[in-house]
């Protein structure tokens, strides 16, 4: 019994680690808060590459990109970036340019929204009165440009595929336990 208790704990860890929570400080419990004289600003230009996708061009002033520093100690000014689609944190970039691979993250066609939120070297967002600093855009995805299993990426089809897995580990533990009881009772007849 306590086997069966370990296992099955054991797969609610999985399930729980299969799942994380998203938020655009990644966790981080810091901000760091600046004024808008020195705050980073950027804007995006977009070119749709011919082979898929788009090419990306942050343009930016009042930041460095430090990628040497990418989860280092925080320095005013520095930092990287991270793009989030549809408010799906789906990368980080440590420069200006970057390819938006929609074949790889787009979960839908149309219309969606990119952003990027400059980051210092720990990840902790930039902010103006607690307003994240960043810069989004709309973009067209056409429909050729996502994978046709993309509409299973949200998690739903993992989250059941992994409850009916348990159910069966569950029903197999209760059986066998079923079959271990009848014995024993067998026995003592």
């Amino acid at each position: 019994m306590r086997r069966t208790l370990s296992v099955l704990m054991g797969l609610a860890f999985l399930v729980v680690d299969a799942f994380p929570l998203h938020a655009h400080s990644d966790g981080v419990f810091t901000i760091h808060e600046v004024s808008e004289k020195v705050a980073p600003k950027a804007s995006l230009e977009l070119q749709k590459d011919p082979t898929g996708g788009f090419n990306v061009h942050v343009v930016t002033s009042n930041f460095v990109w430090r990628p040497e520093q990418a989860s280092k100690k925080h320095v005013a000014g520095e930092g990287h970036a991270h793009v989030y689609l549809d408010g799906r944190k789906i990368m980080r970039i440590y420069s200006e340019w970057f390819h938006l691979n929609t074949y790889q993250f787009s979960t839908r066609a149309g219309e969606q929204l990119l952003s990027i939120e400059f980051v210092g070297n720990d990840h902790a967002p930039y902010t103006i009165q607690g307003n994240p600093i960043g810069s989004e855009q709309i973009i067209n995805v056409p429909r050729d440009e996502i994978q046709p299993d993309a509409t299973n990426r949200d998690g739903a089809t993992t989250l059941g595929i992994v409850s009916v897995t348990i159910l069966l580990i569950g029903a197999l533990f209760w059986r066998r336990f079923r079959a271990q009881k009848k014995r024993r009772v067998e026995r003592l007849a």
